[in-house]
């Protein structure tokens, strides 16, 4: 049988001008002269090339360039591994060709738009034009706008038009292949022969992200991965909201906890706290707050992989989301083991954008945000309401019921006077703005089919709700790759600049703790120092510092950093399915932080006397962070027997991190223009310079396997060993690995094909690791004592213990779950896991007589077991009109308990109990209790006849005495379940979104009520709640919460109680939250946009964090309020 020929079209980037076309019979012989002479004139054409041995595809390239003409020929007919001398200076064209086609038996034909090359005996006279037409349609028999139309082995084409209609004139060649393509259908070949008119039928296809597992070290087939992983592409993330990652996440995966910070809320400059799959280390809270360059690494958050390359939290955050190509979840051992001991907490692996198609494309996003404070959690009561209630509590009368006190009631009349006088100042929204915030990315891609670039420029300006609370990053990188015979090489550039400013009107738990009748100006509109009313006749002896106030100095709270990031990667494709690939990273981060308070700030307003001159503070950090990682990688997969697919991966990683970072304390600065260090007057008293540094060493090696029979049996094994400089000199190396079996039931022939699309059934187990832990914890560490010599020499003193048996922190996975795919309409997966965390990591507390305070010890165990559910359903869906709406729903279940702990662990809860001082429950940790545990004593309510609570005690006996011993566990933080949902759809270009989130069964102790109704300090505003529910002597009945103040009817004197933990303040948390509503219009419809040099333009609107329905009444963001944003956003491509 004749091989299909494949034909060959050189040309300029542009598109050939069409053939002349015969319009008349009469014009034919001047047509005919004028192709001639015009044939003749190209044969005339004078070219000058030196390219030396070379191959003719080479020589043609430069012809056409030359003359900016297609060169058309078969690649069947060229010897192209052969090579000729192309070397000629100012040689006519028809010279030119005749030399470098002498030994091929090939000749040449002259045309308008082309050169023909063909066999010397088929060389034609004439060649005649044919017109190919066409109507390309969808399954359903839908036209298809859109489809690219090429000519096989060429860059020659058309595109169908809104109608799915195509129409091509080429010159009439043998074994000519027409390829339809477009994207999320599979591409077709039809051959031409004798055919003039086509109708074609696509099919839909997967697309690229959903075939493969992006790991960060290898990429899987995913139809014979046997892990539990979740993909997500850009416009998933997109989709749901375009501030950063972590907001997107939020409402996408409910198995990735991403916790609302109840203290900070919406700063902006705070980084959230996550779980996956629940906690496995147990977080002793041992963060340094003067180490603020850096950020606090959380034992529980998951491992982040930016392009192959661990990142930190905070980077992930300020990633600009158009770079995003990817973002993959690797949840169980089978998926994630493969990075060993860093792997324990999940793995969350991000790739950004590459240049694919080499074409030049410049594309531009820009947006604006609104941040709008969310205040519906607090329920303050106004100045009439408080004024009433301090009179009720009796704030103006004697503790004595004996006494009197003139003064009291002097200063009741002077707050009456206010009241009613209109003073109502509502001192929530003092500190308080819409933020309007701007975002600018630019994106430049260019290059060819060997060298590629892309270069990309951010601009994220972040305006918080707090007046000067800011974060600007500014973010550019360079990715280069470049292909040359079996080698591929790629280096990634990648420089961000932070700074990030903090308000500086303080805290916002300032304000609401001020009385609405104070005012902030005085009677002449300038602000005041004090806001206490002044009494008449009576010298003012209270005071209230205004925060206001603070907010007008030259306050400054300021953190920078500059990281900069260089990856290269080397792909060298030794043989057939033998490829070796070389990743070398290195980053350099250096970071700064400032916090002065001049003198004249409030915060100093008590100091006197000697202090005087201790006025004013100011805190510079200065840190560097240096690592250097690289791994080795070598796969090979091949095929047996057309059934047996083999799979290998061996490697070996290096990594070597330092970091460091020192803190200066300084103190008296006279004025608040005198800002710099230089200007302080002493170090910080009884303080001096402090810091720290750490580093650490780690290196691994790696093996992974897979076999998959007929496409239906699947297993997989990993196999990882670490050795870090973090652990003990008698455990130094660590092993993880991991078993994976699958099976692909779709493809048994009992099964229907045309129903299940997909359905595999999967499971594995395996150890990962933890590398949570300091890194001196297992050395012995000194410190030099700098204020005394002895003998006039320096001396040490020892500062942490030595450990060499300190254990690498283990963690073992269970997991076995399904992915279903019906029609591509419907999909469920399911998974259900138990892991097991041994040797788990804690700072022991030690007594003070051992010298130091703590000690890291392997302390137990901890069982985290779950499922994950993850649905969607496409109710309607329409390739043509580009039309889809789709529903989906995400339920995640995690429960977690302790195990074996250790003795240690008994005298760390004792010690806590100790310091039960205030109203907040301790943090304990016993055997066979959740981690999130509320303990409390057991309340049976207040006294109806005294006001008392009435506990009941650890014998079941009721006791009026509150003990630390009768706590028991009265619920847990962490829901039964919780989950995400949400719809989407598109019509015609317009799309949208709405995304929700939603838990059930969690409980939480409600401070609100304990600090602000219960304990409420009467000297600050309260929660209305004040008003009911509180028992108060006399009146009787059955109340939930005691006074905050009230006369003891045994003695007449006021009582101020206090509480402690106890099962009246637990409260269950169910919440449904609306999280995203978004739309967007896509203009891909008009015409306009190639007219404009566009490829795509896009305008959308997003709304996040519209409300949140809960249970539990309990203010949110006290240190820094929540807040709602609105976004609008443009995207044009050209």
């Amino acid at each position: 049988m004749k091989k299909n020929a494949n034909w060959w079209f050189v040309m300029r980037k542009n598109k050939p001008q069409k053939l002349l076309r015969i319009m008349k019979l009469i014009f034919l012989m001047c047509v005919c002269i004028a192709t001639s002479v015009s044939a003749r004139s190209l044969a005339q054409q004078r070219i000058t090339m030196q390219l030396g041995e070379t191959g003719l595809k080479a020589v043609f390239k430069e012809i056409s360039r030359q003359t900016s003409k297609t060169v058309i020929y078969n690649d069947d007919l060229l010897k192209f591994d052969g090579k000729v001398r192309a070397d000629f200076i100012d040689v006519e064209l028809e010279e030119v060709l005749k030399q470098v086609l002498k030994d091929q038996r090939m000749s040449y034909k002259f045309m308008d738009d082309y050169i023909l090359i063909v066999r010397q005996k088929d060389v034609p006279q004439t060649v005649s034009e044919i017109t190919l037409k066409g109507t390309v349609v969808d399954q359903t028999g839908a036209a298809l706008p859109g489809v690219t139309v090429l000519v096989k082995g060429t860059t020659l084409g058309t595109s169908t038009n809104i109608e799915g209609k195509f129409s091509l004139q080429l010159p009439e060649t043998q074994n000519m292949v027409l390829v339809f393509s477009m994207i999320g259908m599979k591409s077709k070949e039809v051959p031409v022969g004798k055919q003039r008119e086509f109708k074609i039928t696509l099919t839909e296809e997967k697309s690229e992200l959903e075939e493969v597992v992006v790991t960060g070290i290898v990429e899987r087939k995913a139809e014979s991965f046997t892990g539990s992983t979740v993909t997500m592409k850009n416009e998933d993330l997109k989709r749901v909201g375009n501030a950063n990652v972590f907001q997107s996440l939020k409402s996408l995966d409910p198995s990735l906890m991403i916790f609302d910070n109840m203290e900070f809320g919406s700063d902006p400059n705070k980084n959230p706290k996550m779980t996956l799959r629940g906690a496995s280390s147990i977080d002793m809270g041992t963060e340094d707050l003067d180490i603020k360059g850096t950020y606090a690494n959380d034992p529980n958050a998951p491992l982040f992989i930016l392009d192959g390359f661990e990142a930190t939290v905070q980077k992930i955050m300020d990633l600009d989301m158009d770079r995003i190509a990817s973002l993959t979840i690797l949840k169980d051992a089978s998926a994630k083991a493969i990075y060993g001991s860093r792997a324990a907490n999940g793995v969350i692996v991000i790739e950004t954008k590459q240049n694919e198609s080499g074409d030049l494309r410049v594309t531009y996003t820009g947006s604006v945000t609104l941040e709008v404070p969310d205040l519906t959690s607090y329920n303050l009561t106004n100045a009439a309401q408080k004024l009433q209630l301090e009179k009720e509590f009796g704030l103006y009368e004697p503790t004595d019921m004996n006494g009197e006190d003139v003064s009291g009631k002097e200063l009741y009349m002077s707050k009456y006077k206010a009241v009613y006088a209109g003073v109502n100042t509502d001192w929530l929204a003092k500190p308080l703005h819409m933020g309007t915030g701007q975002k600018h990315s630019l994106s430049i891609e260019l290059g060819g089919r060997d060298l590629r670039v892309m270069t990309t420029f951010s601009y994220n300006h972040i305006v918080g709700v707090m007046k000067g609370s800011t974060r600007d990053t500014y973010d550019g990188s360079l990715q280069v790759s470049y292909r040359h015979k079996k080698f591929n090489f790629r280096n990634i550039l990648n420089v961000t600049s932070n700074v990030a400013n903090d308000s500086p009107y303080g805290t916002f738990s300032e304000y609401a703790a001020m009385n609405p009748y104070y005012s902030p100006y005085d009677k002449n509109g300038f602000l005041v120092k004090n806001a206490a009313l002044s009494v008449d006749g009576l010298e003012t002896t209270e005071f209230v510092a205004n925060p206001l106030y603070n907010a007008t100095l030259n306050t400054k709270i300021e953190n920078r950093y500059l990281d900069v990031t260089d990856n290269l990667y080397v792909e060298w494709s030794v043989l057939q399915g033998l490829k070796a690939t070389l990743r070398f990273g290195i980053t350099e981060k250096r970071t700064s932080a400032d916090e002065f308070y001049p003198a004249n700030h409030l915060k100093f307003y008590n100091y006197t006397g000697d202090d005087l001159f201790r006025k004013g503070s100011y805190q510079a950090n200065t840190g560097h962070m240096k690592k250097l990682s690289g791994d080795l990688n070598v796969r090979y997969s091949t095929v047996v027997k057309e059934k047996h697919y083999l799979f290998t991966n061996v490697g070996l990683n290096l990594s070597d991190e330092t970091y460091e970072e020192i803190v200066h304390k300084a103190e008296g600065f006279p004025n608040d223009r005198m800002n710099d260090l230089m200007f302080a007057k002493q170090y910080v008293k009884d303080t001096k310079p402090s810091g720290k540094e750490s580093t650490i060493r780690d290196i691994g090696i790696l093996g992974i396997f897979n076999y998959t029979y007929d496409n239906k049996y699947l297993f997989d094994a990993s196999y990882r060993a670490n050795a870090s400089s973090q652990f003990g000199a008698n455990n130094r190396w660590g092993s993880f690995w991991s078993i994976g079996v699958g099976w692909n039931m779709h493809k048994e022939a009992f099964m229907n094909s045309e129903i299940f699309e997909n359905f595999k059934i999967r499971g594995s187990l395996g150890y990962t690791g933890s590398q949570s832990q300091d890194a001196y914890a297992s050395i012995p560490t000194y410190v030099y004592t700098l204020d005394r010599t002895y003998t006039g020499l320096l001396s040490s003193q020892l500062q942490g213990m030595k450990n060499d048996d300190l254990k690498w922190q283990r963690k073992m996975d269970y997991n076995v779950g399904f992915d279903m795919n019906i029609k591509r309409r419907f999909s469920l997966t399911f998974d259900a896991y138990r892991s097991i965390t041994d040797n788990t990591l804690i700072d022991l507390t030690l007594p003070p007589s051992n010298g130091f305070t703590t000690l890291r010890e392997n302390a137990g165990e901890v069982i985290n077991r779950g499922f994950d559910i993850r649905t969607s359903y496409t109710i309607l869906q329409n390739v043509k009109e580009r039309s889809f709406l789709t529903v989906n729903l995400n339920i995640s279940r995690n429960k977690n308990k302790l195990a074996k702990l250790s003795d240690a662990m008994n005298v760390y809860n004792e010690s806590q109990n100790a310091s039960v001082s205030g109203t907040a429950p301790a943090q304990l940790y016993y055997d066979g209790v959740s981690m999130n545990a509320i303990w409390a004593v057991r309340s049976l309510g207040i006294d109806p006849h005294n006001g008392r609570e009435i506990y009941l005690s650890s014998r079941g006996l009721p006791t009026y005495n509150w003990s630390a011993a009768d706590q028991v566990v009265l619920g847990d933080e962490m829901p039964k379940f919780q989950g995400t949902g949400g719809i989407s759809f598109e019509w015609k270009g317009i799309g949208g979104n709405a995304s929700f989130t939603f838990q059930y069964g969690a409980q939480m102790y409600n401070t609100t009520l304990v600090q602000k109704v219960e304990n409420a300090n009467l000297s600050d505003n309260v929660d209305a709640r004040l008003f009911d529910g509180v028992w108060r002597p006399g009146e009787g009945g059955v109340k939930p919460y005691r006074a905050p103040r009230y006369r003891d009817p045994s003695t007449g004197n006021w009582v101020t109680p206090e509480t402690k933990p106890t099962s009246r303040f637990v409260q269950d948390r169910n919440e449904f939250a609306l999280t995203n509503l978004s739309l967007y219009y896509d203009f891909y419809r008009y015409e306009f946009l190639k007219r404009c040099g566009m490829e795509r333009l896009r305008v959308s609107a997003y709304a996040n964090n519209l409300f949140t329905i809960s249970s539990i009444e309990i203010e949110r963001g006290t240190s820094y309020p929540f807040a709602r944003s609105f976004n609008f956003s443009l995207s044009v491509t050209f």
